[in-house]
């Protein structure tokens, strides 16, 4: 990869020392770098503001974090739904309808997967333990976050088996209570857990979305197929920042 392409990551608020502080895991910007990218990092207290995002990065990394508002699916909150931030999904979900809208390549991890399903039109469980009829394997895992806990089965043909393979032994972690319900008329199912809930999802049309219900960022620097997501991720970057600039030339 000549060119250093830019890649937005939508910043988390969080109190440090009593401070309200826009903040990143530093996993996901190593896996960034590591494949060339230069991440940027956006602030999400005024959604208003994302198209001016959209327009200066190559790329959307959409990371976890905390519950996505249930009003943002139609929803009234069910007892067990946890943390919520508002402004932070209106400002994920504002980046996502854009970054579509440009052609802008998007890798969601975890949260980053709910928010594109509600981004795109689709539903939340927003607690799989006491709303899902039947049993559910342990996504909110109590191993150290490297260590894969859990397989998943991933959907043949999809683009997510060219990225990791089909191997039903691929073990993933899992640090979450909501998942995808309903998925978006928009996206395919790429992959699920063995208790069938919905572990990737992807963009029906071309390899524009990506997005994984695990935490990748916590297994690439041991696990090759975690890396190869990450390094696929900016090879689609590179693909359609060539395409999007090609057509800006012979629209001139």
């Amino acid at each position: 990869m000549g060119k250093h392409y830019t890649i937005g990551i939508p910043a988390e608020i969080r109190v440090i020392k009593n401070l309200d502080r826009n903040t990143v895991n530093n996993d996901e910007v190593a896996g960034v770098i590591k494949h060339g990218g230069i991440p940027v990092l956006i602030p999400t207290r005024n959604p208003e503001l994302m198209a001016q995002y959209v327009d200066v990065i190559d790329g959307l990394l959409l990371p976890g974090g905390p519950d996505v508002a249930p009003k943002f699916y139609g929803e009234e909150p069910v007892p067990n739904l946890g943390d919520t931030d508002a402004f932070l999904d209106a400002s994920e979900i504002e980046l996502v309808k854009l970054a579509v809208a440009k052609h802008k390549p998007i890798f969601g991890i975890c949260r980053g997967v709910q928010v594109l399903n509600v981004a795109l039109g689709g539903t939340l469980y927003q607690d799989l333990y006491s709303q899902r009829n039947r049993p559910t394997l342990q996504h909110y895992q109590k191993a150290p976050m490297p260590q894969g806990t859990h397989t998943i089965s991933v959907t043949p043909d999809s683009y997510l088996a060219k990225i990791i393979g089909r191997d039903d032994t691929t073990l993933v972690n899992s640090h979450h209570h909501e998942a995808v319900k309903a998925v978006s008329s928009q996206l395919n199912i790429s992959a699920l857990a063995k208790d069938g809930v919905i572990e990737g999802v992807e963009s029906k049309e071309d390899d524009l979305i990506i997005g994984v219900q695990w935490h990748p960022e916590a297994m690439f620097r041991t696990d090759e197929k975690q890396d190869a997501l990450f390094a696929d991720f900016m090879a689609r970057v590179e693909k359609f920042a060539t395409a999007n600039a090609e057509a800006d030339l012979s629209s001139n």
